[in-house]
Formats: C-alpha cells, structure tokens, sequence
C-alpha cells in the first residue's frame, strides 16, 4: 500500500518555484501581446468630430445627412466622409 505524504502548510509556501510555470508562451499560436504602436491618430478611428454641433460622425451618418442634404435641395458634391463635408452639410442644413 503506498502512502502519500501531505505538506505542511508552512513548507508548502515556502518552497520555491523556477517561474517558467508561470510565464511564457502558452503555444505556437499565442502571438505577440504587446502593443508594437502606441499612438493614437485618426486613422485609428472611424468616426468625425464636428466642432458646429459638438458631435461625433459615423460613415452611416454621414450618409443619413448627406441624403437629408440633397432632399432639401442641395447640390451634389464630390468627396466623401470627411469633416469638411459634415460641416457643410450641417450648414446647409442649418441655415436653410
């Protein structure tokens, strides 16, 4: 009959550990964590900040008040999502 031995407690927490059990790779398809850039630019981000009414812009929403645009009688223009256009549009907009 083989008989197994229970630590005490105060060894049991004494006893060192070598620390690769507890740091790593997990294995071969656990990447890289690490955040290579650390900075934020607008490229990072897909919405517009218009300073005319202190709100923030998605592309849907900017299709929603282009299409608002042209139905009160706007002209057409070219470009796309930008805050230039969000601000005419809003203009237009606003003083029509």
């Amino acid at each position: 009959m083989l008989v197994m031995k229970i630590k005490k407690f105060n060894k049991f927490i004494t006893e060192e550990i070598s620390g690769t059990e507890l740091v790593g790779p997990i294995g071969p398809a656990y990447g890289e964590t690490r955040l290579q850039n650390k900075t934020v630019d607008a490229s990072d981000t897909t919405v517009v900040f218009s300073d005319l009414d202190n709100k923030f812009y998605s592309e849907d929403e900017f299709n929603d008040l282009y299409n608002n645009y042209l139905k009160s009688g706007g002209i057409p223009f070219q470009g796309g999502y930008c805050k230039e256009n969000i601000d005419k549009i809003l203009d237009f907009l606003q003083n029509s």
